[in-house]
């Protein structure tokens, strides 16, 4: 077994005394990503949010948005305020979203990955990482990505690792 930092996805070596294969990864946190969450302290969030080269979201238990970082308004082509208070399901452009209901309260709503994923991480505080999620799967502008997230208070920052 291997660890991995949740963050910025580094190989940090095998882990001590496991005997499971070398595919299989346990994630941490590496020096330089711990450094820069203790650089946090003190530090402005949009700051410290801006100060990663991957789309951040931080997310309440509705998930709702109540911060971006640049470089995920840079990847959606959207400006914070179109991001900011919204939920997630109108941030990532979920075809349920749009009906009458609105996101979270249709019946599609329960099967959703990005919120069952973020439920999970504010319920356990487990991080969840890489996992994949499909969006509008039966539409022809599905897209794909893979997120990580990680509770932190009572928020959940959620990562985007990758969008097609």
């Amino acid at each position: 077994m291997r660890y991995r930092c949740a963050w910025c996805l580094k190989d940090m070596g095998p882990v001590k005394g496991s005997t499971r294969s070398d595919t299989e990864i346990s994630h941490g946190i590496c020096s330089n990503c711990r450094d820069n969450a203790i650089f946090q302290e003190g530090v402005p969030l949009q700051r410290y949010l801006d100060s990663f080269a991957i789309p951040i979201f931080v997310v309440d238990r509705n998930v709702m948005v109540t911060a971006v970082n640049r470089r995920a308004c840079e990847v959606l082509g959207k400006e914070p305020t179109e991001v900011v208070q919204h939920l997630g399901g109108n941030v990532f452009e979920c075809e349920y979203a749009r009906l009458p209901e609105g996101c979270g309260r249709t019946i599609h709503c329960s099967g959703c990955t990005i919120r069952r994923t973020v439920t999970k991480c504010f319920m356990t505080g487990e991080p969840q990482s890489m996992v994949p999620v499909y969006l509008n799967p039966d539409s022809p502008s599905s897209r794909s990505l893979l997120i990580t997230t990680m509770k932190v208070a009572n928020f959940v920052m959620l990562r985007v690792e990758h969008l097609e």
